[in-house]
C-alpha cells in the first residue's frame, strides 16, 4: 500500500459548508465542554477519593521546595520510607507542558479542572487527525474521535482522579498519529516531534500506557514494512523508517530520563519487581483480567452488571462496563470492513491484541507476554489495555462512516446487502433477549450466580432487568442506526445531514453510560488547602517530639493523612509499596499483630478512631492491649502509648547473620525471641563478635533528621551496630566519623552502620544517581530531539519551497 496520504474527497458541492479541522477542533471543543457542563460551566468538580484526598507528602514536599530549596527524593513518613520520587509518587516541575497553563492560571481564573478538559480535547483533536491521516472523511474522524474521549472508560479515568492515566491516554493517538506521519514521509520533524511527545508521555507519569503507546507505534511500523513487500522499491526506506520508531522510543526514553531511570531503580525494589520472578507476581499483576463473557458488555452496558453490587464478571470488583463502546459505533464501524489497506489491518490487529491481553488470567497470551517481555511483568490490571480497542474501534468508526457516506459505487449493492444482514441480526438478538420470558431469566440468574461466587440472586434478578433494558434501547439505537446508514448510502440523505443525525446517535448511546460512571463523583468545590484533613489527634502527635522520634499506627493503615504533616505512620498508600516492607505485613507475619516488629520499627502510638478505656484495651487488641496507656482522648478518637517501643535508632551489639531468603527471613525476625532492644538480624557479619545481648550497649540520639539526611550522636561501650529503624535502601550512604561506612541490612528491612568503642557521628544521607544521571540524560536527549525537529523543518522547507504568490 502506497504511505502518501489520501487526498480528501469532496464531502460538498461548491458553497456547502465543509468540514475542515479547524471547524472539526472548535466542534470538539464545544462537545468536550458539554459533555462535561457541571465542571466546566456548572461550577462544580470531581470528587472522587482519589480527587479529594488530603494532600499527603505534596504538603511536606511544598514546604520542602519553597522554605527549604531542597527537591525531595525520599519521603520517610509511610512504609518506613520510601522514594517519593523514584516511586512516581511526587515529581515536581518536570513536565514542561504544565508550565505554561500554571502561568495562565495565576492571572485567569479558570475553572478548577480546566486542564483535565483541555486533554480529553486534545485526545479527541489528535484522534480526528489520526483518522484523517489515514483516509478517513472530515465527518468520519469525527465521529472517531467523539467515541474515543467519551467512551466510559475513559471518562471514569478522569472523573475518578487518575489523572496522568487520563494525559497519557490523550497522547496515544497523537503518538500513533506521528509514527504514521513519519512512517509515510520520513521527515525528521515527524521523528523529532515523535520522540518529544513520547519524552512528554512518560514524564506525565503513566508509564504503562506509554508502554501500550509504543506496542501500537510498533507495530504500525511493522505492519507498515510487511505492507512493502508487495512494492519491493519502497522497503529499504520503509525498513530503515522502522528503525528510526524504535531510536525515537529510545530518544524518548531518554528526555524522560530524569523520571524513568530512578522508577526503573525503585521498580526492583517494589511490589511491582521484588517477586521472585522479578515483576509484580502474577495473581498480583491479573487481579484485574476482563472475563471474555464479558464482551457482550461493548453494546449492553449491564449484561454483567453495571457495576459496584450487581456487577458479576471477573473482576474483583468495578463501577462501569471498562469495554463499552455503544451499539452505534459498533454498527457504523462494521463497513470498514469493505475496505483494505494496511492502517485497517492494523486497526484489526491492535484490537484483536488488546482484547486478548486485557483477559489477563484468561488469556495464554497474556501469560507468555508476562514471561518474557521486558517490563511487562511490573504491569498490573490488565483491562487497561481496552484503550488500545477503543483506539482501534475509533478508526474503524472513522473508516466505516467514509464508507457510508462516500460508497464505491461498485460496491453499492454490497452495502444494501451487508445492511439488510446486519438488520436482521440485530433484529433477531433483540427479539431473542426481550422475548426470552422465564427461561431466559433462569439462565442469567444462574450463569450470574454461578460464575461469581456468592453474587445473590436478588442482586442478579436486578441484573437481568437492567441488561433487558438495555437490550430494548440497544435494538432502537441499532435500528435507527442501520436505517440512516442505509438512507445515506441510497442518495436519500445528503452527507452532512446523515452525519449530524450519526453524531447525535453516537452521542445518545455514550452520554447515559458516562454520566452514570460521572454523576456519584460530581459535586461542589473543596478546598484543598495544605491544613486539609488536619484535627486534634494530629495536632497532639504534632507535638510529641520532631521528625525521626516516633511512629504511628492507626487503623486506616492504607493512608497518607498523618503523614502530610510529618507524622511518620507504620503504613500508608502507594500501588508500589516498597516490597521490603511489603514481607514484613505478609500474612503469618503482620506488623499489626506482631509485638516484636512494632517494637522494632519505633511504633510509640496507636489512634484509634473512638475512644477506648483502658481496661477494653485488651478486647480489642488482643494481648497487646495490655501494653498501651490512653495518653489523649478526643472528638476525633484517642492515643495511646505503647510501653515497649524503641527510639528510631539505637545501639546493639548482638547480633546473627541470616540470608535474605525472603519468607524465611521475616519469620525469623517476628518470631524471635530475642529483645529487640539489644540483638538484631543483619544481612552480613559487621566485622566485630557478636555479644550476648544481656545489657545495653551504648546510646544513640538523632541529631538531624531531614528528607535526606539522617544525622545520630551514638556512644558504645564496645564494637556495637547503630541501627536505624528506617527502610533500606541502596541509594542511601552512610558515613562514620565523615569516613565512609557499610549500610547493613538489618531485621530484614532497617538500616545498620558498624561502629567502634566511643563516641561517633553516623550520617546517612541520600544520594540518588539515577537521578543526577536521568537529568544529564534528559538534557541532552532534548537537545537531540529538537535538534530533528528543527533539522526537519528546515529540509521541508527547502524541499518545498513557499511561492512568492503563496507569501503574498
Amino acid at each position: 500500500m502506497a504511505q502518501t496520504k489520501p487526498a480528501p474527497k469532496s464531502s460538498a458541492s461548491s458553497g456547502a459548508f465543509t468540514l475542515t479541522t479547524a471547524w472539526a477542533a472548535v466542534v470538539l471543543a464545544l462537545l468536550t465542554l458539554l459533555f462535561f457542563h457541571e465542571v466546566s460551566i456548572g461550577g462544580r468538580t470531581f470528587v472522587s477519593p482519589d480527587a479529594t484526598n488530603p494532600l499527603g507528602f505534596v504538603r511536606i514536599g511544598e514546604q520542602s521546595l519553597t522554605q527549604n530549596h531542597v527537591y525531595p527524593l525520599w519521603n520517610p513518613f509511610v512504609f518506613l520510607g520510601m522514594p517519593s520520587f523514584g516511586s512516581g509518587a511526587y515529581n515536581p516541575w518536570i513536565y514542561p507542558p504544565d508550565w505554561p497553563l500554571a502561568l495562565i492560571q495565576k492571572v485567569v481564573p479558570l475553572p478548577e479542572l480546566t486542564w483535565l478538559l483541555l486533554y480529553y480535547f486534545l485526545g479527541a483533536y489528535f484522534m480526528y487527525q489520526l483518522a484523517r491521516e489515514w483516509g478517513a472523511r472530515p465527518e468520519g474522524a469525527l465521529l472517531g474521535a467523539v467515541a474515543f474521549v467519551f467512551a466510559p472508560n475513559l471518562v471514569a479515568v478522569g472523573a475518578h482522579g487518575h489523572g496522568s492515566q487520563l494525559v497519557n491516554s490523550a497522547y496515544l493517538p497523537l503518538m500513533v498519529w506521528l509514527g504514521a506521519r513519519w512512517m509515510r514521509r520520513g521527515s525528521l520533524t515527524d521523528l523529532g516531534a515523535l520522540a518529544l511527545a513520547g519524552g512528554f508521555q512518560f514524564l506525565r507519569g503513566h508509564v504503562q500506557i506509554c508502554f501500550y503507546s509504543w506496542i501500537a507505534v510498533t507495530m504500525w511500523a511493522g505492519v507498515s514494512v510487511v505492507s512493502a513487500l508487495r512494492t519491493p522499491g519502497e522497503l529499504p526506506a520503509r525498513a530503515l523508517r522502522a528503525v528510526g520508531v524504535l531510536a525515537a522510543a529510545a530518544l524518548a526514553f531518554g528526555v524522560a530520563g530524569v523520571y524513568n531511570l530512578p522508577l526503573k531503580d525503585y521498580a526492583q525494589y517494589s511490589i511491582r519487581g521484588g517477586d521472585t520472578s522479578g515483576g509484580a507476581g502474577f495473581a498480583y499483576a491479573t487481579g484485574w483480567s476482563l472475563a471474555p463473557y464479558e464482551l457482550l458488555s461493548a453494546v449492553i452496558p449491564n449484561w454483567v452488571g453495571f457495576g459496584g453490587q450487581t456487577y458479576w464478571g471477573g473482576m474483583p470488583f468495578t463501577d462501569y462496563p471498562n469495554v463499552y463502546l455503544g451499539v452505534v459505533a459498533v454498527l457504523l464501524a462494521i463497513p470498514a470492513l469493505l475496505g483494505g489497506g494496511a492502517p485497517r489491518t492494523f486497526a484489526l490487529l491492535l484490537g484483536a491484541f488488546a482484547l486478548l491481553v486485557s483477559f489477563g488470567s484468561h488469556s495464554p497470551l497474556y501469560a507468555w507476554m508476562y514471561a518474557h517481555v521486558p517490563m511487562f511483568n511490573k504491569f498490573r490490571i490488565p483491562v487497561m489495555i481496552v484503550i488500545l480497542l477503543q483506539l482501534s474501534m475509533a478508526l474503524g468508526l472513522a473508516w466505516g462512516w467514509t464508507e457510508i457516506v462516500a460508497p464505491d459505487p461498485k460496491r453499492r449493492a454490497l452495502h444494501e446487502r451487508l445492511w439488510w444482514v446486519v438488520g436482521a441480526v440485530v433484529v433477531a438478538c433483540g427479539l431473542g433477549v426481550l422475548g426470552g420470558g422465564e427461561g431466559l431469566r433462569t439462565w442469567y440468574v444462574n450463569m450470574a450466580t454461578t460464575l461469581k461466587q456468592g453474587f445473590p440472586a436478588e442482586a442478579a434478578q436486578y441484573a437481568f432487568a437492567a441488561f433487558t433494558a438495555d437490550t430494548q434501547k440497544a435494538l432502537i439505537a441499532g435500528l435507527v442506526a442501520i436505517a440512516v446508514a442505509m438512507l445515506t448510502v441510497r442518495g436519500k440523505l445528503n452527507a452532512g445531514l446523515a452525519s449530524v443525525i450519526a453524531l447525535v446517535l453516537l452521542l445518545t448511546s455514550l452520554w447515559p453510560i458516562s454520566n452514570q460512571v460521572m454523576a456519584p463523583v460530581i459535586g461542589d468545590p473543596i478546598a484543598r488547602d495544605t491544613d486539609a484533613g488536619r484535627d486534634e489527634i494530629v495536632d497532639f502527635l504534632e507535638k510529641q517530639g520532631p521528625w525521626g522520634s516516633f511512629r504511628v499506627m492507626y487503623p486506616e493503615l492504607r493512608d497518607n493523612r498523618l503523614a502530610g504533616f510529618g507524622v511518620a505512620v507504620l503504613g500508608g498508600y502507594h500501588a508500589a509499596k516498597p516490597q521490603l516492607y511489603q514481607d514484613l505485613v505478609t500474612p503469618g507475619s503482620s506488623v499489626i499483630l506482631s509485638a516484636r516488629l512494632w517494637t522494632l520499627c519505633n511504633v510509640r502510638y496507636l489512634a484509634l478512631n473512638q475512644n477506648v478505656p483502658a481496661e477494653q484495651l485488651p478486647q480489642v487488641l488482643g494481648p497487646l492491649g495490655a501494653f498501651f496507656t490512653p495518653v489523649y482522648s478526643g472528638a476525633a478518637g484517642g492515643v495511646y502509648e505503647y510501653a515497649r517501643w524503641l527510639p528510631r535508632a539505637t545501639v546493639v551489639n548482638a547480633w546473627a547473620v541470616i540470608p535474605d531468603t525472603g519468607a524465611a527471613a521475616v519469620d525469623s525476625v517476628s518470631s524471635s525471641m530475642r529483645d529487640p532492644a539489644t540483638f538484631a538480624f543483619v544481612s552480613k557479619d559487621p566485622g566485630f563478635p557478636s555479644g550476648d545481648g544481656s545489657a545495653p550497649a551504648g546510646v544513640a540520639n538523632i541529631t538531624k533528621y531531614g528528607l535526606h539526611e539522617v544525622e545520630i550522636e551514638a556512644e558504645a561501650s564496645g564494637a556495637a551496630l547503630v541501627r536505624l529503624s528506617d527502610l533500606w535502601y541502596p541509594d542511601w550512604k552512610a558515613t562514620v566519623d565523615g569516613k565512609a561506612a557499610e549500610i547493613l541490612r538489618a531485621d530484614h528491612a532497617l538500616r545498620a552502620v558498624a561502629i567502634p568503642a566511643g563516641r561517633h557521628t553516623v550520617r546517612f544521607t541520600f544520594e540518588s544517581a539515577s537521578f543526577r544521571n536521568g537529568l544529564t540524560l534528559s538534557v541532552v536527549c532534548a537537545i537531540v530531539a529538537l535538534a530533528l525537529l528543527a533539522a526537519g523543518i528546515l529540509l521541508d522547507r527547502r524541499a518545498h519551497p513557499t511561492k512568492p504568490s503563496e507569501a503574498a
